[in-house]
């Protein structure tokens, strides 16, 4: 069992700190998820701030987070929605890479910020992968390797004592390459600098990738 869950860091001080880059992010995560439409997977909810951003085209909203302590607060975002908007909405505390759903469940499933801390991401994708419908999308924006060679020497260097700090946290994944490995189309991709975000983890990527109808 994780001691996660018994450390006052990641039990008080992380929820809040998850919460504050959320709200940094918050317009590029509006923009993302105006295009999930249907049955949607979120992986790694977090405090539940992205509750109030899916448009009306999105039928049912399955909010996974394996984190307790995080998933407490986005109870208390989800109790504060309209009663239309919080009835699409169950939370579900589980492990992305052993996700309790059915194959060809969903049309759409976002990933943001979260692949970069999964211990595997590959496996992730793998059950991602399973419980996209054909021809439904993944919607994903994350940090990745930087383009600069300085910082990604940094990356490599400080990625150790990071992940410690950051929720298992990797600074110097290649996320895209990894969706598109899991076996992905990927249509739509942007890779671009945060002008918000410290170097370390300023190079980012967003867009839509597709599993094959």
């Amino acid at each position: 069992m994780s001691l996660r869950r018994f450390n006052p860091y990641y039990r008080w001080l992380f929820p809040w700190l998850l919460d504050r880059v959320s709200k940094v992010v918050a317009p590029e995560r509006e923009q993302l998820l105006s295009y999930a439409t249907g049955a949607v997977l979120e992986i790694g909810a977090g405090t539940g701030t992205s509750f109030d951003c899916y448009p009306g085209q999105v039928s049912e909203l399955y909010a996974l987070e394996p984190d307790t302590g995080v998933m407490q607060k986005a109870c208390a975002v989800l109790a504060a929605l309209p009663e239309a908007q919080r009835n699409k909405i169950q939370l579900l505390v589980a492990d992305a890479m052993d996700i309790p759903l059915a194959d060809n469940q969903f049309d759409t499933v976002v990933c943001f910020l979260v692949l970069c801390s999964v211990p595997h991401p590959q496996k992730v994708l793998q059950e991602i992968y399973r419980v996209l419908r054909p021809g439904g999308q993944l919607l994903f924006f994350e940090h990745v390797l930087s383009d600069d060679v300085t910082v990604q020497r940094w990356q490599h260097r400080l990625n150790p004592f990071w992940r410690r700090c950051a929720g298992g946290c990797q600074l110097n994944r290649e996320t895209a390459e990894l969706i598109s490995r899991a076996g992905f189309e990927v249509p739509q991709l942007q890779r671009y600098q945060h002008h918000a975000f410290p170097r370390l983890v300023k190079q980012l990527v967003t867009g839509i990738a597709v599993k094959p109808s």
